[in-house]
C-alpha cells in the first residue's frame, strides 16, 4: 500500500531545477554516499535485519518519486518495503577502489524503493568495507551520519537478541505537512522583507565562467588544511567572538571573489529544525550571503562583514523557494535551461563532524570513516560546490564542471584560498 505525501520546500526547489534541466535530479547518479571499514567479522544475516529495520525507521527510504502521466512529479511512500543489502568480494586494495568506484557510480533510480542501498565489500584480510548510499532527492549528508548511527544500533541489538530501538522523531511525511504549518508560514512572511532587500540586484553580481561552456564531465579536486594551521584558525576564532566556519568563509569570499566589493556567496545549510535533527530526509537549505566591503582586500573588514552577513541571515533562515519570488531576476538565473552557462555562484558549505554517535556504550558494529580522497565525488547539479569536511582532519573538496573550470583556474584559487588561512591565522 501506498500513500502520497506532499514534497517538502527543499524537495520542490531540486524538483524546479529538474524541470528546468530535464535529468539533474530525477538522475539515477544523483546520490549521497558514506563509506566506512569495519575490522571486526560481520553477521551478514544480522546485518540484513538490520538494513530492513533502518527502512521501517525512516519513510524517505521507502518513498519512490516518479512522473505520472501529465508529467507531474510525485511521491509515494510505501507502508512497507524490504532492505537492499549487496555483498561483494574485495580481494586487494586495488579491488577496494574499484569496489568504492562501484558503490559510488552505480544507478540508483528514485523510482524504485527502498532508496537506500548498502553495498558491504568483504575483504580477503578479514575487514570489511560498508557503503551506505541514498538518492539525493531524499537524503543528505546529515541523512547519512544519522542512518549509519542507526543502523549500528540496529545491528548491535539485532545481534544481541533484542528488537531494534524505537524512536520518536518526526517522519519525514510529518516534516513536509509541517512545512505548511501556519506557524512556519508566519516565520517565512515576516522574514522576506529581508531577503526581498538583500537580493535586489544580486542576478547582476554572478560570477563569470573561466571558459563559457556546457554541463558535461564534473572534476574533484582536493586538498588538506594543515592540522597547525587550523588550530591556531579556531584559536583566532575564539579571540574574535566568531566561528571557524566564519574565517573559512572569508578565504572563500577572498580567493573565489578576489577584488570584488560586493560578493554573492550561497551557502548550503542543514535545514532542519532541532524537532527534525532524528529525520532523515533532503532538507538542504541555501542563503544567499552577500557580503558588501569597502576594501575587498582587507582581511579584517571582510571578516567582520562575513559575520555580520551570516549571523543576520541564519536568524533569517527559511525556505529558498519561498524567497526567490522576492527576487524575480535571480530565480531566472538559477532555472537558467541555456546550453552554454556564462555565469554562475559558486557555492560553498561546511560539512562538520558528525553530532551523532551509537546509542549503545559497546556498539557491535564499528564503523571507521574510509577517507574522502580514497572515495570518488557523487555527480551534483552544481557549477561549483566548494565543500569543507571537517572531521578527524580538515578536507576541502572542489566539485566543478570540468569544461568550465580548468584545472588550473581550480588550482589557483585554491592555493588563494589556503594563503589567505594563513594570513587569518597570523592575525
Amino acid at each position: 500500500m501506498t500513500t502520497e505525501i506532499p514534497f517538502t520546500y527543499a524537495q520542490q526547489l531540486l524538483l524546479g531545477l529538474e524541470l528546468a534541466v530535464p535529468g539533474s535530479v530525477l538522475n539515477p547518479a544523483f546520490i549521497v554516499r558514506a563509506a566506512y571499514r569495519v575490522a571486526h567479522e560481520i553477521d551478514e544475516d544480522v546485518l540484513r535485519r538490520a538494513v530492513d529495520d533502518v527502512v521501517a525507521r525512516h519513510d524517505a527510504l521507502r518513498t519512490a518519486v516518479v512522473r505520472d502521466a501529465g508529467q507531474g512529479i510525485k511521491a509515494h511512500v510505501h507502508d512497507s518495503v524490504p532492505g537492499r543489502l549487496l555483498v561483494h568480494d574485495v580481494n586487494d586494495a586495488d579491488d577496494e577502489d574499484a569496489f568504492l568506484a562501484m558503490a559510488t557510480n552505480a544507478a540508483y533510480p528514485p523510482d524504485e524503493p527502498p532508496l537506500l542501498w548498502v553495498h558491504l565489500g568483504r575483504c580477503a584480510d578479514g575487514t570489511s568495507l560498508l557503503v551506505i548510499v541514498t538518492h539525493h532527492l531524499v537524503s543528505d549528508a546529515w541523512s547519512l551520519t544519522l542512518l549509519a548511527r542507526d543502523l549500528a544500533d540496529a545491528y548491535t541489538a539485532r545481534l544481541r537478541g533484542g528488537p531494534p530501538p524505537g524512536s520518536q522523531a518526526l517522519g519525514y511525511a510529518e516534516v513536509a505537512a509541517d512545512d505548511f504549518s501556519p506557524s512556519w508560514e508566519k516565520t517565512i512572511t515576516d522574514a522576506l522583507p529581508y531577503w526581498k532587500d538583500r537580493l535586489d540586484g544580486v542576478a547582476d553580481l554572478a560570477l563569470p565562467v573561466p571558459t563559457p561552456g556546457r554541463r558535461g564531465e564534473q572534476r574533484t579536486c582536493r586538498f588538506t588544511v594543515p592540522d597547525e594551521l587550523w588550530r591556531r584558525l579556531a584559536e583566532v576564532a575564539r579571540r574574535r567572538r566568531t566561528t571557524p566556519f566564519t574565517l573559512l568563509l572569508t578565504a572563500f569570499t577572498a580567493s573565489v571573489w578576489a577584488g570584488r566589493h560586493d560578493a554573492v556567496v550561497p551557502i548550503i545549510t542543514a535545514g532542519r529544525k532541532p524537532s527534525e535533527w532524528y529525520t532523515a530526509g533532503f532538507m538542504l537549505n541555501l542563503l544567499w550571503l552577500r557580503i558588501t566591503t569597502e576594501n575587498p582586500g582587507d582581511l579584517d573588514e571582510l571578516s567582520r562583514r562575513a559575520d555580520e552577513v551570516c549571523r543576520a541571515a541564519y536568524r533569517h533562515d527559511v525556505p529558498l523557494l519561498r524567497v526567490l519570488p522576492e527576487a524575480p531576476d535571480l530565480t531566472a538565473l538559477i532555472f537558467d535551461p541555456a546550453e552554454v552557462v556564462e555565469r554562475t555562484f559558486p557555492v560553498f558549505q561546511l560539512i562538520p563532524k558528525s553530532p551523532f554517535a551509537p546509542t549503545s556504550d559497546e556498539p557491535a558494529l564499528l564503523l571507521t570513516p574510509v577517507p574522502e580522497e580514497r572515495q570518488p565525488a557523487p555527480v551534483m547539479p552544481l557549477h561549483l560546490l566548494w565543500s569543507m569536511r571537517v572531521d578527524e582532519e580538515v578536507v576541502g573538496i572542489v566539485s566543478c564542471e570540468a569544461e568550465m573550470f580548468g584545472q588550473e583556474w581550480v588550482e589557483e584559487k585554491i592555493a588563494g584560498f589556503l594563503r589567505v588561512l594563513e594570513r587569518l591565522a597570523d592575525a
